[in-house]
């Protein structure tokens, strides 16, 4: 996906004539576990294509900078959730069914990259050459959410309301109550942070004006 950083060093890169799949993937993996154990700003590109087995000249065969990097990352990360919440959404039941396995895959999927959720969180607004990179990322996952509400609203199963607003409000409320529940592990299970989140949206949803 052609999304860039809006600021870009200068450095004259030099473009590939065919990227190779098996390189990209191996620096944004190693990205990936950097980030994981020591976080975004300690990571540097030296020690990244050192544990990707590369050199410095490879990494700006494939990424502008550090925070083209960053850019690919969050696309990566949006898309593996989208992944899985397309899964659950996909599955039979009611939309309610569909809506509770969803927000099981989304809670397993923020236990798995933990730091990397967090630090994505906090730093995707970073501005690109489509607007904000945090604003894209929650537009890809509301337009796989607006049709299960629409089909809820359709069979009466919760009220009426605008569901592009309504798909943003539940994501930003899911994202919110799960960076606060890794920033504080201690004091919430992960079964109290889902059933908060299903009771808050059901009253939400089918509760008196």
């Amino acid at each position: 996906m052609d999304i860039k950083p809006v600021r870009r060093e200068r450095r004259g890169r030099r473009r590939l004539a065919t990227e190779n799949p098996e390189v990209q993937r191996r620096l944004l993996a190693a990205a990936g576990e950097i980030i994981a154990s020591d976080g975004w700003p300690a990571l540097r590109i030296e020690d990244l294509v050192r544990h990707a087995g590369l050199s410095v000249g490879t990494f700006y065969l494939y990424f502008d900078n550090k925070a083209d990097l960053f850019v690919q990352l969050v696309i990566q990360h949006t898309e593996r959730l989208q992944a899985r919440l397309r899964e659950a959404y996909d599955g039979e039941g009611t939309a309610q069914d569909r809506l509770d396995r969803a927000l099981d895959a989304y809670l397993d999927f923020v236990t798995d990259t933990g730091p990397g959720f967090l630090h994505f969180r906090n730093a995707g607004n970073i501005e690109t050459t489509i607007g904000p990179l945090s604003t894209w990322a929650f537009e890809q996952h509301a337009s796989d959410l607006r049709p299960i509400l629409e089909t809820a609203m359709g069979d009466g199963a919760i009220r009426r309301e605008d569901p592009d607003l309504l798909a943003q409000a539940m994501l930003a409320l899911n994202q919110h109550i799960t960076a606060f529940w890794l920033e504080h592990p201690d004091r919430y299970s992960r079964r109290q942070i889902k059933q908060f989140l299903s009771d808050f949206v059901a009253f939400g949803l089918n509760g008196n004006r």
